[in-house]
């Protein structure tokens, strides 16, 4: 049986527990690969050495469902053309993309937002001075959905994650349940609670 493929993102900096969710999610249903400009590992902020398994270059746009960009220091991709051009191919394909916190500016320059609400965990000052948001369509939300686009504030990274998933496949209510703390039913169905 052939399994989906999931891409996430990584550069130095990168924030890996807004991700957590999502990339535990889609265990069950995708092989995740990660991508980054360049093949030597990525630092997250948390200290985390990440091995790239694909450079930009080698990413091929029709082997991957769902693209994941965190959020974190953006300095390292602040100038990334070759990824904004790499990003605009792949949402012009309708695939699913995830940006959290920060990383919604992947998507600002790659002109992804252009007449799509979206949210992000930037002031507005910070907005202004990157120019390349649409100030009239930020909406102070957790999570913005338009299409197959995801936008989140980096707080939300339960339902970040929970959301994603819903967008590529079923999400059973148990799994729900485990993943924002409420419940774990597997517990439940082996014990005397």
């Amino acid at each position: 049986m052939n399994r989906k493929k999931a891409l996430l993102l990584l550069f130095e900096g990168y924030c890996e527990f807004e991700i957590a969710t999502a990339i535990s999610m889609l265990r069950d249903t995708h092989d995740l690969y990660t991508m980054a400009l360049e093949k030597s590992p990525c630092k997250s902020e948390a200290g985390l050495n990440t091995i790239p398994d694909l450079t930009i270059k080698e990413a091929l746009h029709s082997e991957y469902d769902v693209l994941i960009i965190p959020g974190g220091d953006l300095r390292p991709i602040a100038y990334a053309n070759e990824l904004f051009e790499w990003v605009r191919s792949f949402a012009d394909l309708g695939k699913v993309i995830g940006a959290i916190c920060s990383g919604v500016y992947v998507l600002a320059k790659a002109g992804v937002l252009k007449d799509i609400p979206y949210t992000v965990t930037l002031s507005k000052e910070q907005r202004k001075f990157l120019s390349c948001f649409d100030e009239e369509k930020y909406c102070y939300e957790p999570l913005v959905r338009e299409k197959s686009i995801l936008t989140a504030q980096g707080h939300a990274y339960v339902d970040f994650g929970i959301q994603l998933n819903k967008m590529i496949r079923d999400v059973s209510d148990e799994s729900i349940d485990f993943y924002r703390g409420k419940r774990n039913h597997y517990m439940e169905a082996d014990s005397n609670f």
